[in-house]
């Protein structure tokens, strides 16, 4: 109590002394401000009257008058500094001033006053506020005009300061007096109450303290295990009543000590038999984790491996320490796992993006050595935000290797498969690819990308899946390293391609080149030739034709790859017509652009055909249409490759063009640009398209063979890519032999 009666002594007594000191200043403020405007008011009258008396005065030439009037006028005032008139030609009629210079006489000549003739010419403010001579005074002027306001000169008068100054410092010292005086008061004041509140303070504690006291021991007795403890207040008040509450619950903690004493020694049973099934549970929950054959481990918010895993992990891994992370721990196995995984699971408790979508971005492949690991992943919790997540680690490498030897064993089917359907045209392929592969070796990146590519499309036209995934493999390599491959990153192609070769050879023998496959129609019609008089120069055309490759052989091959590829990417059944116009062709030398022409034919399937129900919607049939043919027209070779989806995206051309710095302001610009390395429409890369690869490497093979190419596109209509060839420059024919018999055409 005597505290809260200084608190609010002290309180009153400073906010009495903070308002008295506003106060104060407000009032100085108000009395400063009436003072000046009664200087101003005063200053402001006397030029004013004093200029009217002195005009006839001027007018009249009295130096004398003006003198004394401006002398009697300084002498009269205490307030009055100084009085001047000065005529227009800058001369003084009359001076007075009470001013003392800083040699102690009394200034006697204006011009100690710092006044320029010229300033009171110039009609300045008629009031002022200045220091002259180390005072500050109020100047005030006037001009002195007779009746026709003709100005006769300048009246100026200074009121001094000092009256101002001296009200000011007596209203200071009455505030100042205010204030003395009323503090003491409140000290007194504060100072009775505090000696008030003291006495009333001591008789209160004198009735609570001792019950409280005793309160006080009884608790404390409580405390150290007394339960027959008791008060007795008899002060028939609060405290009273307080003891008595505190005597009755001094009696309920008795009783309730009493049953807690029974029912724990019930709950030691219970714990014991609790703690019994826990064991046997814990023990068959080790028994599991240490024989099955999948790798558990949990881990917290923030990464950290929970102790329990299974005993597998530590065959595979390695033992771990308390408080290990799982990056850590993997960095050891694979670190580009351990770092493709830091980072999605950064992501997944950042909570940006789709907690889905950060699930998905975690790594499902973990390798160690030879060995290659799945990785699943369940978040724990059933929390809008995971506790942590549940990492189940299979070993698939038997898997993977038995996937890829039933992989390798399809391929081999598919090649002797080929082999069986048309002999010829796979050893051109075979011969083609030995020299592509040859050629990839030493290349620089650039020629990389498009030998690789070239293969990958034609062994996926052959239906070779492990070598056009392999060659895959190696185009994510190339955008990976950003470098041209080593020999040492070809040896798994080579080594693979070397394989299917030799198996090759061990089927058919050494004379592949030696054997000449001829239709059994194409015997019927020579035989019916024959024995009509066919004549010998032109049996020995017929027979040379044959050593030519019909041109529906390799337009059935991408006929194939087209309703295959159609049928994988979900662009459903497609109708793929083949007319190979009777032509025919030296396959090795012609094998280079059919294998080229995959790519066409990919994108053609890929960015150019619509879905069934895309297309139904557009009012198409749901069975998109693709036209393979050949034909001699002119003493040219031409191959037409059309369908009828949704035609070529000009725009995306130009803006890929526009990427990669090319021209894209005519049509021929955007389709120079389409057939240029690296142009593609699509942003991300697929084992159909998306490298701008494809149509670089048709360019490259029309080039070689003096070929020139044209596309016609309309929206919603489909295109049409036409090659067209010179006889005499196909594959170092010996000349523009062609001739018709029997609906074929043979270019040798």
């Amino acid at each position: 109590m005597v505290a809260m009666v200084l608190i609010v002594a002290s309180g009153t007594l400073l906010v009495v002394a903070v308002m008295n000191y506003f106060t104060a200043r407000t009032t100085l403020s108000t009395i400063e401000s009436h003072l000046r405007d009664n200087l101003r008011r005063k200053g402001t009258d006397l030029v004013a009257s004093q200029g009217l008396a002195l005009r006839d005065l001027v007018a009249d030439n009295a130096f004398g008058d003006v003198a004394r009037l401006i002398e009697r006028t300084v002498q009269g005032d205490e307030d009055v500094a100084f009085g001047l008139f000065m005529d227009e030609d800058g001369k003084p009629w009359g001076f007075a001033s009470r001013l003392v210079t800083p040699s102690g006489r009394n200034a006697q000549d204006w011009a100690e006053l710092g006044i320029k003739p010229d300033a009171i010419r110039s009609g300045a403010a008629p009031f002022t506020t200045k220091v002259v001579l180390g005072q500050a005074v109020f100047e005030f002027e006037a001009p002195v005009v007779d009746d026709k306001h003709t100005t006769l000169g300048t009246l100026r008068y200074a009121l001094s300061h000092r009256s101002l100054q001296k009200a000011l410092a007596a209203a200071r010292g009455a505030s100042r007096r205010a204030l003395i005086t009323t503090v003491v008061v409140l000290l007194l004041l504060g100072g009775g109450a505090t000696m008030l509140g003291f006495a009333f303070s001591q008789r209160a504690a004198s009735r609570i303290t001792r019950p409280l006291g005793d309160l006080t021991g009884a608790a404390k007795a409580l405390a150290q295990g007394r339960r027959d403890i008791r008060v007795s207040i008899d002060s028939g008040d609060e405290l009273q009543l307080l003891g008595s509450a505190f005597n009755d619950m001094v009696t309920e903690i008795r009783d309730y000590t009493v049953r807690l004493e029974d029912m724990n020694r019930g709950l030691e049973t219970k714990v014991q038999e609790r703690t019994q099934a826990l064991g046997e549970r814990n023990r068959d929950m080790r028994l599991v984790l240490d024989n099955v054959a999948q790798g558990l481990v949990t881990l917290s918010a923030d990464g950290r491996l929970a102790p329990e895993r299974s005993a597998i992990v530590d065959r595979w891994f390695g033992p771990y320490g308390p408080d290990t992370q799982f990056t850590d721990y993997m960095m050891g196995v694979d670190p580009i796992f351990a770092e493709f995984f830091a980072l999605a699971y950064q992501a997944l408790w950042e909570d940006v993006l789709p907690r889905a979508l950060c699930l998905e971005q975690l790594p499902r492949r973990l390798r160690q050595g030879d060995r290659v690991y799945q990785c699943t992943y369940f978040p724990l919790g059933q929390q809008a935000v995971p506790e942590g997540m549940l990492v189940v680690i299979d070993d698939i490498t038997e898997q993977l290797r038995g996937a890829r030897q039933v992989a390798e064993r399809t391929e081999i089917l598919a090649l002797l498969e080929a082999c069986t359907r048309d002999r010829a045209r796979l050893f051109a392929f075979v011969d083609e690819t030995n020299e592509l592969l040859a050629r990839a070796r030493g290349a620089d990146m650039a020629t990389q990308k498009r030998l690789i590519h070239t293969v990958k499309g034609n062994t996926g036209l052959m239906g070779l899946g492990v070598v056009a995934t392999i060659c895959h493999e190696l185009e994510d390599l190339l955008a990976e390293r950003h470098g041209a491959l080593t020999p040492e990153d070809l040896v798994p192609l080579e080594d693979r391609w070397t394989h299917l070769t030799s198996t090759l050879t061990n089927f058919v023998g050494d004379r592949r080149h030696d054997v000449v496959e001829v239709p059994v129609e194409d015997l019927d019609r020579l035989d019916q030739e024959i024995r009509s008089g066919l004549n010998g120069p032109r049996l020995a055309e017929r027979l040379s034709s044959w050593r030519l490759e019909p041109a529906e052989r390799p337009l059935a091959g991408l006929a194939h790859h087209a309703r295959a590829l159609a049928a994988r990417i979900g662009k459903g059944p497609i109708e793929v017509i083949v007319d190979g116009g009777g032509v025919r062709l030296p396959a090795r030398a012609w094998a280079g652009l059919w294998s080229d022409l995959v790519h066409v034919i990919s994108n053609a399937i890929d960015h150019g055909l619509e879905s069934p129900a895309v297309r139904q919607s557009a009012g198409k049939p749901a069975v998109a249409t693709l036209k393979l043919s050949t034909r001699l027209i002119d003493r040219r070779i031409v191959i037409e490759i059309e369908d009828d989806g949704a035609g070529i995206d000009w725009a995306a051309i130009r803006n890929a063009a526009s990427r990669r710095g090319l021209p894209h302001d005519t049509q021929e610009d955007l389709i120079r640009a389409m057939f240029a390395p690296d142009v593609s429409t699509r942003s991300e890369v697929t084992t159909v398209s998306g490298r701008g690869i494809g149509l670089a490497a048709v360019q490259s093979q029309m080039e070689a063979l003096g070929g020139t190419t044209q596309v016609r596109s309309r929206p919603g209509e489909g295109a049409c890519f036409t090659f067209m060839f010179p006889v005499p420059e196909i594959g170092g024919v010996r000349g523009p032999d062609a001739q018709a018999s029997g609906g074929r055409v043979a270019v040798a």
